[in-house]
């Protein structure tokens, strides 16, 4: 340190021995800061303006000057810029070796520093290039190994670094010239490791490129796994006209639901799903997902079985293929009178837990079929019954309410949908026509279609009852909003 402010406190001697003229004269040379890194043979020399001298340099000289001295700090503003303006270039300044004779030229804006009252000499001088270390050589093939991971036919290839590879990885560029996935026990991989010799021998090291080839080996194999073991099968319906439904629940429930938002890895398909008999024959096929399986280690190879179809009720009359409109037709009349009671009747609002009404309104609904549903004993299918869930949609202006008793007062708007539940019983009991019943009734009636149906199949339903769903004819659908 006290030698370096030694060799600044020269240099500003030298360059400040006219301080008394108005003119100066700096030595290029003096004001260049000069660096060569690397290792022998490899060397990197930089050159830039040596900023700290400038500045010890144009404060010396701003010292001299008097405060109301505007020429003298007008002139040190011009030399200030032209000092700046100095720029050095070398005819080589990479690959040096210890001996090299660089040749450092110095350039600046001659207006300028004309203006300023300074001259530069020492623009052109040599510079001998020494103290780079011989590079010491990385052993490539010692500090680079391939790590496989996955399974069998599925492994992945990455590289694993040690020692100065490692320590030194910046400088290396590792490609691969053979695949490094979807890979075997027994495949070769090649690599190759790429050295970035400007960087490495700027830390003293040097590399050659270098291929180098791995045998793939250790990945475990994928273990089989059968998609069908736990998939129960449940057949449903009258035999010629029966259903079947998959029931994955025994499954694992990530195969069957995917996690996190993901795809669904299996999806089984049963041919044909409908119209099935006793004794036919049917095929389950699984839709699967066999990268899913592998990043897990799993195989499933078995992708279709086949059942036997087995359980259906054969009994000739059911509603399968059936023309249900006469059904409707027959009880439009009545039903029309039926629904203008109920919503009379505030069914649709609160007030119908009051009992009598206690308000009257002004209305309009809209109403279909929600659902249908065929329900009878399996033991007698002749014990029959039809249920109906209707759909209202009703928006009233209420008219008038009973103070205290009512919820609402008069002009209040109200909307609601309501549900009833018809229950037609013993269809078909004479003829094997749909319009030839016993009686039907209201059974059910809420705003809650879930809760509804559950009721009905609660009430109706039971040990040795089937219902099942029946397709609502277009013509009376429920097809509001």
């Amino acid at each position: 340190m006290k030698r370096t402010s030694l060799i600044l406190m020269i240099l500003l001697a030298a360059l400040l021995m006219t301080a008394a003229c108005s003119s100066r004269t700096y030595d290029s040379q003096a004001l260049a800061r000069i660096q060569v890194t690397g290792a022998d043979g490899f060397g990197l020399l930089t050159l830039a303006s040596d900023n700290q001298l400038i500045q010890a340099i144009l404060g010396e000289e701003s010292a001299l000057l008097a405060e109301d001295d505007e020429a003298g700090l007008h002139r040190l503003f011009l030399r200030e810029a032209a000092l700046s303006s100095l720029v050095f270039t070398a005819d080589q300044t990479n690959g040096l070796k210890n001996g090299d004779v660089i040749v450092v030229r110095a350039d600046y804006d001659r207006k300028l520093a004309k203006e300023a009252g300074i001259r530069f000499r020492t623009t052109r001088f040599k510079y001998l290039v020494s103290g780079l270390k011989e590079a010491e050589v990385i052993d490539i093939k010692a500090g680079v190994k391939l790590q496989f991971s996955g399974y069998n036919g599925r492994g992945t290839a990455s590289v694993s670094l040690s020692g100065d590879v490692d320590a030194f990885a910046s400088g290396f560029n590792f490609v691969f010239t053979t695949s490094a996935s979807a890979l075997s026990n027994g495949d070769l991989v090649e690599v190759k490791i790429l050295a970035d010799n400007q960087f490495l021998t700027s830390k003293g090291k040097i590399a050659r490129d270098t291929l180098m080839s791995f045998e793939v080996e250790g990945l475990p194999p994928l273990a089989e796994v059968d998609l069908f073991s736990q998939l129960v099968l449940i057949f449903d319906g009258v035999s010629d006209q029966g259903i079947v439904s998959l029931d994955t629940s025994r499954l694992p429930l990530e195969w069957v639901e995917g996690q996190g938002g993901g795809e669904i890895p299996v999806r089984f398909t049963a041919l044909p799903s409908s119209g099935l008999s006793n004794g036919e024959t049917i095929r389950v096929q699984a839709q699967v997902d066999q990268d899913w399986f592998a990043e897990r280690g799993l195989k499933a190879s078995l992708a279709w079985k086949e059942y036997q179809v087995s359980g259906l009720k054969d009994y000739p009359r059911n509603l399968d293929g059936m023309d249900l409109l006469p059904f409707f037709n027959k009880i439009s009349s009545w039903l029309q009178d039926d629904l203008a009671l109920r919503i009379e009747g505030n069914y649709w609002n609160r007030d119908y837990r009051t009992g009598l009404p206690v308000s009257r309104w002004d209305t309009r609904y809209q109403y279909g079929v929600q659902r249908l549903f065929y329900g009878y004993e399996q033991a007698n299918r002749a014990s029959n019954f039809l249920g109906v869930l209707y759909k209202v949609e009703v928006s009233g202006t209420c008219l008038e309410a009973t103070p205290y008793q009512s919820a609402y007062e008069a002009g209040d708007r109200v909307s609601g949908t309501l549900y009833l539940l018809y229950v037609a019983e013993e269809v078909m009991y004479d003829r094997p026509d749909l319009d030839d019943f016993r009686e039907i009734h209201l059974r059910f009636h809420g705003d809650a279609e879930l809760d509804l149906v559950g009721r009905f199949k609660s009430q109706y339903g039971g040990e040795g009852i089937m219902i099942v769903d029946v397709q609502v004819p277009p013509e009376v659908a429920w097809s509001g909003s």
